[in-house]
């Protein structure tokens, strides 16, 4: 059993345009045949890994949509063949949308575990613990602050690597505007038969200082995590 958060923060200051660095390193990274998960660089924080009965792989981790990410991605994406026009258009809605706060997805997951031998799986990944989640943030000295959020997505299936199919670069256009609006069929519940369960949050907050050093909070309903992570300088 396990737990997967993708925690991803948009702090974008309004207007203006990526730089021009941020975007070349995006492209590169799509030149070099990387995927885009390497346009993270020090924007990720592993949380922690689960075993799918092969290799070890990260399933929880903290990724924090900065400027300067937010330009890497948007390089990668213009690299893969996205319009300029596009590019512009969604750098626009975001630096609109996430003015002056920190946004967040918290991505959230139980998976249920492999036996090694015959790859059968255990009943241990217990769903409804994901339900009625607390999630609280602070700069490391300041008082916690409660994160307010609105459920995105809710994924029940049978298998572990059915709910983890969908990237935090994926659904981040569904409530994005790239450059439309996300359908309602976008952000409405997914849910199927299955003990694995992901849930997917939208959540905002106060704008984080760059180079801070801070902690978020998870309070499930068997178990609450501190994690501390620095928030990411540009």
């Amino acid at each position: 059993m396990t737990s997967l958060i993708c925690f991803v923060a948009v702090s974008l200051l309004g207007g203006g345009a990526p730089l021009q660095s941020d975007m070349n390193e995006g492209k590169a990274v799509f030149l070099h045949k990387k995927g885009i998960d390497r346009t993270q660089k020090d924007a990720r924080v592993i949380i922690g890994q689960w075993f799918d009965g092969d290799r070890k792989q990260t399933v929880e981790e903290a990724v924090f949509i900065t400027p300067g990410l937010l330009g890497r991605w948007l390089g990668y994406m213009q690299a893969a063949g996205t319009s300029q026009e596009a590019v512009d258009k969604y750098w626009a809605n975001c630096s609109s949308m996430f003015a002056g706060k920190t946004t967040v997805i918290v991505r959230l997951a139980r998976l249920s575990a492999i036996d090694m031998i015959d790859g059968d799986l255990d009943n241990s990944a217990k769903p409804d613990a994901l339900d009625n989640v607390q999630l609280f943030l602070h700069t490391v000295g300041s008082p916690w602050q409660a994160v307010k959020y609105r459920a995105v997505q809710d994924i029940l299936q049978r298998r572990p690597e059915e709910v983890l199919k969908e990237t935090w670069d994926q659904l981040l256009p569904k409530f994005t505007p790239w450059p439309g609006k996300a359908t309602e069929n976008d952000l409405n519940p997914e849910v199927r038969w299955g003990l694995n369960r992901r849930v997917s949050y939208l959540a905002e907050t106060d704008k984080l200082p760059a180079g801070s050093r801070c902690e978020l909070k998870i309070v499930e309903k068997d178990r609450t995590r501190v994690i501390p992570f620095t928030y990411p300088k540009s």
